[in-house]
């Protein structure tokens, strides 16, 4: 679709054009959208083969979406754009190999804004399995925006930048390699290698800094008897940091590893070993100890209930964490929760809390998740990571439904000069199906951010397009 990137298509010269002008602009703005829609779905009709041993997917949406602050600032200026978000997937399967190839990207046209791609990322995975041995390799590219307003956003909780909502984009490449041997054979093992690389661009916090972190890990396990195996266990993590400032940790780890089946209903998992974790750079320190981790799981009539229990040695010392994990099976859905408590050497004990719980009904789902993760900065400072979503679904008939998703993001400093970041946000979608698997689709997103010794920010989106999922054999 290079057509999209001719002059006419995306040049800004309309803003200096009249009335007459701006009208022929956004009819080409809709109409680019349009064409490559119709092209499309030519072409899926054309190519549709019998169901084989590849797949190629194409979702397609493409629609005008208008925002009062899409860079979430204190006084944002509003925005009218064209998006179209594209994402292709291809699966082909071998008798032992899988070759899985992902790719997206939103595509932004508009007169108030550069012509530019969001939010684009690409999967290339390959693995083989023969059986009592695999090997998978895989690359990936992913770039988002850290002030993005668009619709489900999400992060992982563990991240650095889970916090951030200034200007920017994070960018991270990567490359893993994986395999294993010997699998339910009395003798086996496991590994997994990865690199990945994180760039910052037009970022104004002085705290996310470039870097790159390499993952090492591997596991021989031998088998004792019917229900008992043991295992020798290993891992190597560093993350280094780039600019001013910047830090780089190492942490190696050796142990054991014992996996039983006490009971018919019982079963656990024990491991302990020897951890070095050392810091480099702005400052330098270096931590050891014996680190030890495990759970144990019941199974019960009507789900499980478990024991996890983790202490591992960090840059700032030792972390505990216990927590009970109890899920339900209800005649329509799940229910799982869990209860426990954390604490970082030489700081305060932090309760910790998870739900999960799905709820069917007979035109409706139900879904709700809370997960917590705790953290300690630089500065040792204790920080509670929090995401919680609810979210509900209605088919409101044979060719409408409504989607509501309620999400909270929260980072929770404790100690003097703490500073607490949470962003709410509330998505409203609509669906209702058109001719030949065609949806028409509209969005409402409000967004706030609320930042300790900051003004609050807020941000409205409304999006009105089309959709369609293509596929091929």
């Amino acid at each position: 679709m290079s057509f999209l990137y001719q002059k006419d298509a995306c040049s800004n010269k309309s803003r200096e054009q009249g009335i007459g002008g701006a009208a022929l602009y956004w009819v080409r703005l809709v109409g680019t959208g349009s064409i490559c829609s119709f092209v499309l779905a030519f072409n899926s009709q054309a190519q549709d083969v019998p169901e084989g041993a590849q797949r190629i997917i194409l979702d397609l949406r493409n629609g005008l979406e208008w925002s009062d602050n899409p860079d979430l600032l204190v006084d944002g200026e509003s925005r009218l754009i064209n998006r179209t978000r594209l994402d292709f997937s291809l699966e082909r399967r071998a008798s032992i190999d899988t070759l899985t190839v992902g790719l997206g990207g939103d595509l932004l046209l508009g007169e108030d804004s550069d012509d530019t791609v969001e939010n684009a990322d690409a999967r290339l995975r390959w693995d083989r399995d023969v059986g009592r041995s695999r090997l998978g390799l895989g690359l990936t590219f992913e770039s988002t925006a850290l002030d993005s307003t668009s619709f489900a956003t999400g992060e992982s909780v563990d991240s650095v930048d889970f916090d951030t909502f200034d200007g920017g984009t994070r960018r991270s490449s990567g490359i893993v390699l994986d395999g294993a041997f010997g699998i339910e054979s009395p003798l086996g093992a496991s590994y997994s290698l990865s690199q990945t690389r994180i760039r910052y661009r037009d970022t104004a916090d002085p705290s996310l800094l470039d870097a790159d972190q390499s993952d090492l890990s591997f596991s021989i396990t031998a088998a004792v008897d019917r229900t008992t195996t043991v295992g020798l266990i290993g891992s190597l993590f560093r993350f280094d940091e780039k600019g001013a400032g910047a830090l780089d940790t190492q942490s190696v780890r050796l142990g054991g590893e014992l996996r039983t089946e006490i009971t018919p209903a019982l079963s656990g998992r024990f491991a302990v070993g020897q951890q070095e974790t050392e810091q480099s750079g702005a400052e330098t320190s270096s931590t050891d100890g014996i680190f030890v981790d495990g759970e144990l799981t019941w199974i019960r009539p009507n789900g499980t209930a478990g024991l996890v229990f983790d202490s591992p040695i960090e840059a700032n010392g030792r972390r505990t964490t216990v927590q009970i994990q109890r899920e339900l099976e209800l005649p329509r859905g799940g229910f799982g929760y869990s209860v426990g408590l954390s604490r970082a050497e030489g700081l305060s004990t932090r309760p910790l809390f998870g739900l999960n719980w799905e709820y069917e009904m007979p035109r409706a789902t139900f879904t709700a998740d809370l997960s917590q993760t705790p953290t300690t900065t630089r500065d040792n400072v204790e920080t509670i990571n929090s995401v919680l979503s609810l979210n509900f679904n209605q088919q409101l008939n044979t060719r409408s439904s409504l989607d509501v998703l309620l999400s909270l993001r929260d980072a929770d400093e404790e100690g003097i000069g703490a500073s607490d970041t949470r962003r709410v946000g509330l998505d409203l979608t609509y669906r209702q199906d058109l001719a030949q698997d065609w949806n028409l689709v509209g969005q409402f997103s409000t967004v706030r951010i609320i930042e300790t010794g900051s003004a609050d920010r807020n941000a409205n989106t409304v999006f009105l397009g089309l959709e369609k999922r293509f596929g091929w054999n």
